[in-house]
């Protein structure tokens, strides 16, 4: 007979599996009207969100759903905007795309080259308010209000972008959609001041809905501005706190900083499981002193 470890280690095997099978099968689905036929239908399948969604909540989901973002002004206290940035600032992070070069602390450490440098799953679990702000009501009601459905956290991120070279783009520093799940919203928060100096976050308002340049590939400016109307580009600016949620399957861009780096927390927030979380729950929320549901936390916190 099996042992319950074993048991449970071939279980969690066969989520991993399951998880990385929904998530290419939704990536293949390419035109915009199936996508939103798909994920309407699965939402009724998932739980519903049990808090009474007020006023604010809906209207910040309605302006979400036509613009393909929302900010969310005031939600954050400045004091968790320090903690967070204190925190981040005193750890580890790597080039992502060249992590052979090895773990830096801060960007004046970044080796030459870098763009970007991201945190680990323990370090942005572990930092102050992280799960506290991805489980805000006003956010979580919003999210749920515009999926139709109790939302998964499915992955937390951290990371810096740098000043490097010429400042030429690299990577999701050029116009994209992202294609995380069947339909998928992403809460930004900057803890660092952002100009255009400190390479502003970039939207294609409205582009989430429109069904034209669905392949899954980097894209020039021009091509997006063709297709979309340069008139439709929204750049985010603003002191650190500035936080928005954003539908990413609309095309959209991090500008390269040209003199001071940026730092930016962000949620994912999903109607499944994604390839990108960690493999197993690791948070002990109770512990904490948190009190979280159990169903949207589940992929970081063991009995939330």
């Amino acid at each position: 007979m099996l042992s319950k470890v074993v048991k449970a280690a071939r279980i969690a095997v066969s989520l991993r599996e399951a998880r990385h099978r929904s998530f290419w099968l939704q990536r293949a689905v390419k035109d915009v009207p199936r996508r939103l036929d798909l994920a309407s239908r699965h939402a009724a399948r998932l739980p519903r969100f049990e808090n009474n969604v007020g006023g604010e909540a809906l209207e910040r989901a309605r302006v979400l759903q036509r613009d393909g973002f929302v900010m969310t002004p005031s939600l954050i206290p400045d004091q968790w905007i320090a903690d967070m940035r204190g925190w981040f600032e005193t750890q580890s992070c790597a080039d992502a795309y060249r992590p052979e070069l090895g773990a830096f602390t801060g960007p004046q450490n970044a080796p030459p080259g870098t763009h970007v440098a991201f945190f680990g799953h323990d370090c942005v679990a572990n930092a102050p308010h992280a799960l506290e702000i991805a489980n805000l009501p006003a956010l979580m009601e919003t999210v749920a209000a515009n999926l139709g459905a109790k939302p998964t956290i499915s992955y937390m991120t951290a990371w810096w972008s740098v000043p490097a070279g010429d400042g030429t783009a690299q990577h999701a520093e050029k116009f994209h959609r992202d294609v995380d799940d069947i339909d998928f919203i992403k809460l930004f928060v900057y803890l660092t001041d952002v100009d255009e100096e400190a390479g502003p976050h970039v939207f294609m308002k409205g582009s989430h809905l429109v069904d034209r340049c669905t392949t899954i590939r980097r894209y020039d400016d021009s091509e997006v501005h063709a297709a979309l109307g340069k008139q439709n580009e929204v750049r985010f600016v603003g002191p650190a706190g500035t936080a928005f949620l954003e539908k990413t399957y609309g095309f959209h861009r991090g500008y390269p900083p040209i003199s001071r780096p940026r730092l930016i927390f962000q949620v994912l927030f999903s109607l499944r499981e994604t390839i990108y979380g960690p493999k197993a729950p690791f948070v002990d929320a109770k512990a904490r002193g948190l009190d979280l549901d159990a169903f949207s936390n589940r992929i970081y916190c063991r009995g939330a």
